[in-house]
Order: structure tokens, then sequence, then C-alpha cells
């Protein structure tokens, strides 16, 4: 029980040089003291992060964010499994590549069934 009496706080000064030690007064302290700090004088932040966010490298360009944004394909799909190593996990489902490689046709038709209905729920 000694360890909780060094977690106390006892006493407070306040900018005016005042000792607060009642609990309401160093909690009231506290409370303003943490409204002030933590308050966003801007409310619009996007000038800032215009000016911020110039100074970072862009890495993603034109090209590479359309690849990324493109539909999936059945043809990357076969060209993705067939390059990837049987011992491989490709999600946390438990199935290794070794799986889909043998089981290509049910797992084809599954895999690209869910693909095609993920697609269907964008349109929405």
């Amino acid at each position: 029980m000694e360890h909780r009496a060094h977690n106390r706080i006892t006493k407070l000064i306040d900018p005016q040089g005042k000792e607060l030690s009642t609990h309401k007064d160093i909690e009231s302290i506290l409370v303003r003291h943490f409204q002030n700090n933590a308050e966003e004088p801007i409310l619009d932040r996007s000038l800032f992060i215009k000016g911020f966010t110039q100074h970072i490298p862009k890495l993603v360009t034109k090209e590479d964010n359309y690849n990324l944004n493109r539909p999936v394909t059945e043809e990357k799909v076969n060209e993705v499994i067939k390059e990837m190593h049987n011992g491989k996990a490709p999600s946390p489902d438990g199935f290794n590549v070794y799986f889909f490689k043998a089981c290509w046709e049910l797992s084809n038709m599954i895999s690209l069934g869910w693909w095609r209905i993920r697609e269907i729920q964008k349109q929405f």
C-alpha cells in the first residue's frame, strides 16, 4: 500500500502562484489545463494539411494508383496463385497455396465468386 501514496497529487500551484490542495481545486486546475492544451484553435484543418503534406514525398504515382484500384481479373488471380510457393498461406483462413493449386477448379469458382459479389456490392 505504500506505493499508492506516491501516486497521489496532494497540491499544485496555479499560474498566479497560489497553492491549491483541495481535491476540487486540483481537479479544476487540471481540467482547465488540459482543456486549454487539447483545444484546437483552428477548426478548418485543410490549409494546415495542405501545407504539411506538401513536404511528404509522393510514393504512389498516378499509374500505381490506377493499377491498385482496377478490378481483379480471373487471369491475374490465376497468375498470382501459380507464382506463389506451396508452403505460403495467402490469408488467415488456414488454407495454404498448395491447397489452392491442388483444388484449383473448386477454389477458383469460390474465390472468384466472392470477388464478383464484392464488385456487385460496390455498385450499390
